[in-house]
């Protein structure tokens, strides 16, 4: 399933969500759509270890 899968069912999704599941629902979107547009094609199985403190030579 690709982002751009996910970011379409979400939309359709958010037309009949609860109005006390819009927060979390526009977060899911927005963290999809960042990803979408950062090139990351498999967040599921991508490797964010490298986006971890300590990584790059910082400190943790």
């Amino acid at each position: 399933m690709t982002n751009k899968e996910v970011i379409s069912a979400l939309k359709e999704v958010k037309t009949y969500c609860a109005a006390a599941l819009l927060d979390p629902l526009d977060y899911a979107l927005h963290v999809f759509e960042h990803l979408e547009r950062a090139g990351v094609q498999d967040a599921v199985h991508a490797d964010f270890s490298l986006l971890a403190p300590g990584s790059r030579g910082e400190e943790r």
